[in-house]
């Protein structure tokens, strides 16, 4: 009965400072925990943020060229914007039955880009922008196609 008593005793000694230590850990540990959570939860303002690619935006599709064959379109007559939600909105105003382009009618299509490559429907076409002008071409030099887009201005939206 006395080992009983002694093992109690001492089990007692043993959970009071465990529960002493742990209050004493916890005044620590909650503000060390937050000061951490603060920190790493921060944005770094002086963190480089990328700028979009140069072609989103909306561009009118002004000339298409595929081997000795060329299309011509009038300013507003085949519009693609391309957006940061990777996603091509086609808009056509015009009958395109006869056409070779690669979207002949209007929708809302996916695409993966970075700066100078655009890849539409599982093609992959070089993406160049010079000051309001966009081609797209793929393999231009072997006869592949070439499409030329003016940028649309602001007041024409």
């Amino acid at each position: 009965m006395i080992y009983l008593i002694i093992a109690m005793i001492i089990i007692y000694i043993f959970v009071n400072n465990l529960v002493k230590k742990y209050i004493e850990m916890k005044k620590f540990i909650i503000p060390v925990l937050l000061l951490v959570l603060t920190i790493s939860s921060c944005k770094k303002d002086d963190e480089e943020k990328k700028e979009a690619p140069a072609y989103f935006a909306q561009w009118s599709l002004m000339q298409l060229t595929k081997d000795f064959y060329m299309e011509t379109y009038d300013y507003g007559e085949i519009i693609w914007e391309f957006n940061e939600y990777d996603e091509l909105i086609v808009t056509v105003n015009t009958d395109l039955s006869n056409s070779q382009l690669p979207i002949t009618t209007s929708g809302v299509y996916d695409y993966v880009g970075a700066d100078d490559v655009v890849s539409i429907q599982n093609t992959q076409y070089a993406a160049q922008v010079q000051n309001d002008t966009l081609i797209l071409s793929r393999n231009a030099a072997a006869g592949g196609p070439l499409m030329k887009f003016v940028k649309i201005s602001p007041d024409d939206q």
